[in-house]
């Protein structure tokens, strides 16, 4: 199995003076919605979809709950997820009030079985999304040659600099 990636040139936004530099930014190819996950989950147990589907919509509600409550919730071997604290910093933390802080994110951390994930993966250039689309709108309007500068681009979707 392999994970499909593009390249995008990126600058660093605390010294835009230097150079952009080419990252890999993974592209996914789909996704499972709860239906599809519930199916494969019941097709690997005596347990019927529907009752994953509703043990699944349970599970994300007491985790919230317990995010909310400050806990670290723990799902064995495949890892745990806890709140993580966005803010801006203050000049001493005298002064620091709960105005600093700008978000909340939640956190993952993978577990044993997920640490590893990557050993042995391949990966996969594709075009960008962006690439993608430009192709295709040429194919319909019978064009046989494409502009993927950005330049003329009215889509936005994705920076010039992605390849």
């Amino acid at each position: 199995m392999s994970l499909n990636y593009s390249i995008a040139m990126m600058g660093n936004p605390l010294k835009k003076e230097e150079p952009k530099k080419a990252y890999a930014k993974a592209q996914t190819n789909g996704e499972i919605n709860l239906k599809e996950l519930s199916a494969q989950i019941a097709s690997k147990c005596t347990v019927h979809r529907a009752d994953v589907s509703a043990v699944l919509i349970s599970t994300t509600e007491c985790m919230l709950e317990g995010l909310k409550a400050g806990k670290q919730v723990n799902f064995g071997e495949m890892g745990a997820f806890r709140l993580q604290i966005n803010s801006g910093g203050a000049p001493s933390a005298d002064l620091f009030t709960a105005d600093y802080i700008k978000g909340v994110n939640i956190q993952f951390i993978p577990g044993e079985d997920l640490q590893f994930i990557f050993q042995g993966m391949e990966f996969k250039l594709v075009a960008t999304r962006a690439a993608q689309a430009a192709v295709i709108k040429a194919q319909k309007a019978g064009e046989t040659t494409v502009d993927i500068s950005g330049k003329n681009s009215a889509s936005g979707s994705e920076s010039p600099d992605e390849i």
